[in-house]
């Protein structure tokens, strides 16, 4: 059963990063899918699967793939090879089907229709060998053909206008739909009388194709059944013009006639650019009675296609029709994929996972999200409840792996050896998936060693999965066997065979598997492992810091490591003799050894062990925060000792050089003359009050304790279950600590009035964010002792600055 995947964490990284770093949109905007996370493994491809590319599971590209563009629905170009093949032997094989193939697929028809035109044909597309024998006069009828093709072509709505700017006004792009209609009456008339005369049946296919397809855009479906039974009478395999004609008389007959349901299944059964439109125009509501047995399992094959949900009945019932129905085989392929989308997925990134998991999910409250589950209480459910229904998803799974496994051997055991090798493959990937080890490596033994190289390269992932799952991933016996095989996955490279999806599974299957063991600097390695398989370290990720060290490789370090994590880490990238699972590791666009400091640092900080930070920072290049590192310079560039709001916008320069070492070692410094406990004390209280106050979400140097900011991060408002570190972030609780010593201690007014203020504004800023009671008392008896200290220096600085609002109300 399928599962939600509630990849929150990944929503939280993504909005918090736009916010930090700017990035170059593109056109349409930045987008995911839930099919960029899918876990997919199994990716087997035997010879014919070419022709059902558009067909492989997704959550999405099914219903979003653009029908109309004839290389998506048929990526090989069978169809259109077949269409220049028919085209050369009509030309008794003399040009070639490469020239051939650039006049009829690559070429403007304005281009072609004016080169006509001007007698200009041999010289526009000199050397071709198919325009040669166009332009001879014996072969004229052919030459006007393609011109009434290019003619059609032209008035096709999909086409650009981008020729509108030319100077030619011969045939101009009718962009209105009554121009159009017009331009295809007029064509219509010359099919019409070109088909009266005689012609060679080549052409006379044609002219009929051309005149079917203009009579249903014009909405005369009668016309073009009439056309379809003079000229062509059935579907003929041999036909490609037959084959296509067949889908417009499908389109122009009642969906609900049984005609209709077996042109369709003819018309996918005999070319590749039509399959995917007569997947989705097929439905359920015809007698099956009426079909023959092989068309019965062909239609049991196109509503599989189209099933995101469990098809085990149809692919049984089809094979039992049909067993050499060569289409089953992908609807196992499918099905196997459906299973581990299903089971791995939420793993990976559901909600409870641990390689997907969100710190600080349970802070998470949103007022307007609450208001809509009160009035939505069908569409939500309680973790607890959610976690039930997950496990309960997994046993019904677990079970539907089992009734697949059953229905596969049963076809293994009446099938040729390729097939045989193939149903043995689905077999032992099944058995993984239901953790049976031992099934695994029975069905693994029987695929032969001549199987077809995709099932040879299927055994190879398998065998590193049946690893991962019985060996010590710890040990160097594993660690050198995952090496040596994951490095030869990488190298292969095969037509139509897509690699990353199943090495973008298998190492997230590992780095969870390391995660689980508490290493968790392998299994952040892993995770940006995962990353770069996928696509992500090449694409929008990297544009975060192009020019200095990128947040994208620490962030999983900064989610889950601790400060004795980074020391492995640094280790680990500054080893002289590295071994090759080290290489593996480390082979891949990691920041510097800074990058990893600066995140120890920034970790000791947090757990507010300042030797320990000062120590670290004092380690780097002293200028690193000074450049475009983490985009350092444009966001922590202010005095960390004047807190944000004290002076307004317009005065804030954003020059300050911040240097952490420095920073934190005045922070060091100022604990110690406080704790002296002389009348400065409360003057070096309230200063440490300051800086800790603006390392909070609320001040200006959040960089110093975080390495994203965003509005939303006050949704984190159930801050009693955050890590003190980002409780102190979201409520400036250390930085209230120290005003309140600095109150304690004070030995003048000033020192008092000062102390005041910042605590009235730190508890009305988290009453803003937080509504709780606590706050409101405090708040407002702060401002009311306030009353006491009008006539301060400090009361008459803040009464002039950006926070007075605060103060007063």
């Amino acid at each position: 059963m399928a599962q939600k995947k509630l990849k929150r964490y990944i929503v939280y990284l993504v909005s918090s990063l736009f916010l930090l770093f700017s990035l170059q949109s593109k056109a349409c905007g930045f987008y995911e899918t839930e099919a960029d996370y899918s876990a997919m493994m199994f990716k087997v491809s035997l010879p014919w699967f070419k022709c059902l590319q558009p067909f492989y599971y997704t959550t999405s590209s099914f219903y979003y793939l653009p029908v109309d563009d004839p290389l998506v629905s048929d990526p090989n170009g069978n169809d259109r090879y077949r269409n220049c093949l028919e085209w050369q032997i009509a030309c008794s094989n003399k040009p070639s089907i490469d020239d051939v193939y650039v006049i009829q697929y690559d070429t403007d028809p304005v281009i072609f229709i004016k080169s006509h035109e001007e007698n200009s044909l041999n010289k526009v597309f000199k050397n071709n060998s198919f325009i040669k024998y166009l332009v001879e006069e014996k072969n004229r009828d052919l030459l006007n053909y393609m011109l009434f093709a290019k003619k059609a072509e032209l008035y096709e709505a999909g086409r650009n206008n981008h020729f509108e700017d030319w100077d030619y006004n011969g045939y101009r792009y009718k962009d209105d739909k009554s121009g159009r209609e017009c331009a295809k009456a007029e064509l219509l008339v010359t099919a019409d009388s070109i088909l009266k005369i005689k012609l060679p049946q080549f052409l006379k296919e044609r002219y009929a194709f051309q005149a079917c397809r203009l009579y249903y855009q014009l909405n005369q479906y009668r016309e073009v059944t009439y056309i379809y039974d003079k000229y062509f009478g059935k579907i003929d395999k041999n036909s490609l013009m037959s084959v296509w004609a067949g889908l417009f008389k499908a389109m122009a007959t009642s969906s609900d006639s049984i005609e209709h349901h077996r042109l369709l299944i003819q018309v996918f059964n005999n070319c590749d650019e039509k399959k995917f439109r007569c997947v989705q125009l097929f439905r359920d509501n015809f007698d099956e009675r009426e079909l023959k047995v092989e068309e019965l399992s062909t239609a049991l094959v196109m509503m599989a296609l189209k099933n995101p949900g469990k098809s085990l009945y149809k692919i049984k019932r089809a094979f039992e029709l049909d067993k050499d129905n060569k289409y089953i085989p992908f609807l196992v392929l499918r099905e196997i994929n459906k299973l581990e989308d299903w089971i791995i997925t939420p793993l990976f990134y559901g909600k409870y996972s641990i390689t997907n998991s969100d710190p600080f999910r349970c802070a998470y409250y949103s007022e307007w999200l609450e208001e809509y589950k009160k009035e939505h209480p069908e569409e939500y459910k309680s973790d607890e409840e959610e976690s039930r229904l997950q496990q309960e998803n997994l046993i019904t799974d677990m079970k539907y792996i089992n009734q697949l496994k059953s229905v596969i051997s049963k076809m293994l055991s009446c099938s040729n050896a390729e097939i045989k090798d193939f149903y043995a493959i689905s077999l032992a990937h099944l058995s993984l998936l239901e953790e049976n080890t031992s099934d695994a490596q029975k069905y693994m033994s029987m695929i032969s060693d001549k199987a077809n190289p995709s099932m040879l390269l299927q055994k190879k992932v398998e065998s590193i999965w049946l690893a991962i799952k019985t060996q010590n991933i710890e040990s160097d016996k594993f660690k050198d066997y995952f090496v040596k095989n994951i490095s030869d996955l990488e190298r292969i490279s095969m037509p139509n065979f897509d690699n990353n999806k199943m090495l973008f599974t298998l190492t997230l299957s590992l780095a969870n598997g390391y995660l689980k063991r508490d290493n968790r600097v392998y299994g952040n390695l892993f995770r940006l492992k995962a990353d770069r398989y996928n696509n992500k370290e090449s694409d929008w990720y990297s544009s975060y810091s192009r020019n200095g060290d990128s947040y994208y490789t620490t962030v999983y370090f900064d989610i889950n490591a601790t400060t004795s994590d980074m020391d492995i880490l640094i280790r680990l990238l500054e080893k002289p003799n590295k071994t090759p699972f080290d290489n593996f590791l480390c082979n891949q666009s990691l920041s510097s050894t800074n990058a990893y400091k600066e995140l120890k640092g920034t970790i000791a900080f947090r757990n507010n062990n300042l030797k320990l930070a000062y120590e670290t920072f004092a380690s780097m290049p002293q200028d690193y925060w000074q450049s475009e590192n983490f985009s350092f310079n444009s966001y922590l560039n202010e005095d960390p000792f004047v807190p944000k709001g004290l002076k307004a916008d317009k005065y804030r320069l954003f020059d300050y050089k911040f240097n952490k070492t420095n920073f934190v070692k005045e922070l060091i410094d100022l604990e110690e003359k406080a704790s002296k406990k002389d009348e400065r004390s409360s003057d070096y209280y309230n200063r440490l009050g300051d800086a800790y106050f603006n390392t909070t979400y609320w001040g200006n140097s959040w960089m110093m304790t975080r390495y994203s900011w965003s509005c939303n991060d006050q949704d984190y408002s159930k801050i009693d279950c955050l890590p003190e570190w980002m409780c102190n972030y979201m409520t400036a609780g250390t930085a209230r600590r120290y005003y309140e010593k600095a109150l304690e201690k004070a030995a003048n007014e000033e020192q008092k009035a000062y102390a005041t203020v910042m605590l009235r504004y730190i508890h009305y800023l988290n009453f803003s964010f937080r509504s709780q009671g606590y706050d409101k008392r405090l708040a407002q008896k702060y401002r009311d002792d306030l009353k006491n200290y009008e006539y301060t220096k400090a009361y008459q600085i803040y009464r002039s600055n950006c926070i007075a609002p605060f103060i007063a109300n």
